[in-house]
């Protein structure tokens, strides 16, 4: 009878691990880090990153991709819980347990379309007269309102991605605040050539930032940290810092 109940307690034991070590991994769409394919697959740079870090960790994961807006939700109330592609900002430095650095820094600039010579631009100050078209509650979006752009007046906030480059081919909007390579990447989807669009103005202050992993405070730590040493060792592998 002792037998038995010792087994029990042992195979107890080992589902209360498994379900504990089970992680609930948010993204969103953003081209070329993560994103879903033609297949339906969520794929993509820091994608396949991310599943070789938790894999080496030991860890089981299910990854999915929803509005910006509701993964940040779902990586700040619910246990378990990691997002990527996320940049480490002052402002949310304590909502998050950090696994850094998921990816280097990369450049952000505001691009018009060619046609549109009569843009011209010496500051970000200057682009106050336009409309530039961005993630909700993205750190975009955070800063460009820190510096006094206002909804609804000179920031057009979306929650689908591929819904700002759509409006500046239309003239809905006059500017979209992406890396080269995704706004490149956002063009071949909406049959484009990348030419059509002119790089305005570099904003460096977005620049210096690097995304990373982020695990809700609900995590339990001993798994933060397993993936904190399978992401260094991964960046030392591959010359990543």
């Amino acid at each position: 009878m002792k037998f038995f109940i010792f087994l029990s307690l042992l195979l107890s034991s080992k589902v209360y691990t498994s379900e504990s070590e089970s992680l609930q991994v948010v993204t969103e769409e953003w081209l070329p880090y993560n994103y879903t394919n033609v297949e339906g697959q969520l794929v993509g740079r820091s994608t396949d990153k991310v599943r070789a870090v938790l894999s080496d960790a030991g860890i089981k994961y299910k990854i999915s991709s929803y509005p910006w807006l509701r993964s940040m939700h779902l990586a700040k109330t619910q246990a378990n819980t990691m997002i990527y592609s996320i940049y480490r900002t002052p402002e949310r430095e304590n909502l998050f347990q950090w696994v850094c650095p998921l990816m280097g820094p990369v450049k952000e600039y505001l691009f018009a379309l060619k046609t549109r010579d009569d843009i011209k631009l010496n500051s970000l100050e200057d682009a106050k007269k336009y409309v530039i078209s961005i993630v909700r509650g993205s750190v975009s979006d955070s800063y460009l309102t820190n510096a006094g752009f206002k909804p609804g007046i000179n920031l057009d906030l979306t929650s689908d991605p591929g819904s700002s480059p759509r409006k500046l081919v239309a003239g809905r909007v006059d500017f979209i605040l992406q890396t080269e390579y995704t706004a490149s990447e956002r063009m071949k989807e909406l049959g484009y050539d990348y030419s059509i669009l002119r790089k305005v103005i570099e904003v460096k202050e977005i620049d210096n930032r690097r995304a990373c992993m982020a695990f809700s405070l609900k995590t339990d730590k001993s798994l933060v940290q397993r993936v904190q040493s399978s992401l260094d060792k991964y960046n030392k592998l591959h010359g990543e810092s």
